[in-house]
């Protein structure tokens, strides 16, 4: 499997808000069947989410969360990214998000991540079109991806990355 990566140049970014967000069968698609270098960043940690099955909650449950998600990418083949946006819990829109998660910190996130594994492809798993028809923080990860996906070729966007990374333009942008 090893080898037949280095035979494809391919690459992919799937970007969502929580750990729970990612599709795993894309993701696994992608990494084992295309043989693509496949990424998924998840803004948050899933702190701020539900816990059914046990007592954890808050910071705990996003230390679970992040475990499940780095264990899933030993599966699946994918890489996994965070940034350090805060999963607060429901917002019904994307500027509740904005507003706490310091919008212009975490689109700093994205471009960087973008910068870092130069994918021929980003994947949302939100439509950023769809205010107020799902979470806030899905819609604001997708708003998130479509700005970074323009503003990690511009040299003026995120100056003090190019100290370590080059400007980089993903070829396409989906929406899963």
């Amino acid at each position: 499997h090893k080898v037949e990566k280095l035979n494809k140049l391919a690459s992919a970014l799937y970007i969502a808000a929580h750990p729970d967000d990612e599709n795993t069968r894309l993701i696994t698609y992608l990494s084992n069947h295309e043989h693509a270098e496949t990424s998924y960043l998840s803004l948050t940690r899933g702190n701020g989410g539900q816990n059914l099955i046990s007592n954890e909650l808050d910071d705990v449950l996003g230390i679970i969360r992040t475990e499940e998600l780095l264990n899933a990418r030993k599966i699946d083949g994918g890489k996994q990214y965070f940034s350090t946006a805060n999963d607060f819990g429901f917002s019904k829109r994307p500027n509740e998000a904005f507003n706490k998660w310091q919008k212009n910190k975490i689109l700093e996130q994205v471009v960087y991540t973008i910068r870092k594994t130069q994918p021929d492809i980003i994947v949302n798993r939100f439509d950023h079109r769809t205010e107020g028809n799902t979470h806030g923080h899905h819609t604001a990860s997708a708003q998130l991806s479509t700005l970074a996906f323009n503003d990690a070729l511009n040299v003026n966007k995120f100056p003090n990355q190019l100290e370590k990374l080059e400007t980089f333009q993903p070829k396409r942008l989906f929406f899963n």
